[in-house]
């Protein structure tokens, strides 16, 4: 499990929801605008990560996980100073992108790269699917939290549980598509509250939670088609 979701709303501050609709768009377009930009870095990162920086990537090991955690503290400091959190959310998400560079090179290494082409082509339909859904709909997600956020910390601990314990493919499995749903149910909830609980300052934030919802429901599709031709 990559991250932790950034669910934060400000409050006391004008939100998205206040503002007129020519500055609610400006906010969106800066929002889906660092988005398509994160996701590119982190192509950028795992294409490095899968080729010329391999051999470094997969002999770090843990180390890469805490070089990851540090880049996603830094990021959460910077993200209200302008500049730095530029920086800051590049570099976040470009070893985002390192790090999952080895799992992709796995399968490429042994001819299924078509699972990888799928995983991202799913990711890309729901993604854009539950947005659009939010945005049409209108509805507003929030009385999600509480269940996602059960469903996160049973993921995470069921997870660790399984790799260092029961290490039984069926979990593995299970898990995997677990993820595929709560991170879809993340896309609605994060993307209903940019729409009506983000400061139009809190862009960055708000793009963070959209890329850790993308990025982690990647892994877990990966994973679960993965198994699923095992």
């Amino acid at each position: 499990m990559f991250g932790q979701q950034n669910t934060v709303a400000y409050t006391g501050i004008q939100t998205a929801a206040d503002v007129s609709v020519s500055e609610r768009l400006v906010f969106l377009k800066k929002v889906y605008g660092l988005l398509a930009a994160s996701l590119l870095s982190a192509t950028v990162g795992a294409f490095l990560g899968m080729g010329p920086l391999l051999p470094i990537v997969a002999s770090m090991g843990m180390l890469s996980f805490v070089f990851f955690i540090g880049s996603f503290f830094f990021l959460m400091f910077a993200q209200r100073k302008p500049g730095l959190n530029m920086v800051a959310l590049f570099s976040f998400t470009t070893v985002a992108g390192l790090m999952i560079g080895p799992m992709l090179y796995s399968f490429v290494a042994v001819g299924q790269g078509g699972i990888v082409v799928e995983a991202l082509a799913l990711t890309t339909i729901t993604f854009v699917g539950l947005t659009g859904y939010v945005f049409v709909s209108k509805k507003d997600f929030s009385f999600m939290a509480g269940f996602l956020m059960t469903g996160l910390i049973i993921l995470i601990v069921g997870g660790l549980l399984n790799v260092f314990f029961f290490q039984s493919p069926m979990l593995r499995f299970v898990f995997a598509g677990a993820g595929v749903l709560i991170f879809s149910g993340f896309i609605l909830y994060d993307t209903s509250n940019i729409l009506r609980r983000y400061s139009t300052d809190d862009y960055v934030s708000a793009t963070v939670a959209l890329f850790l919802d993308v990025f982690n429901l990647f892994i877990h599709l990966l994973s679960l088609l993965g198994l699923s031709r095992d």
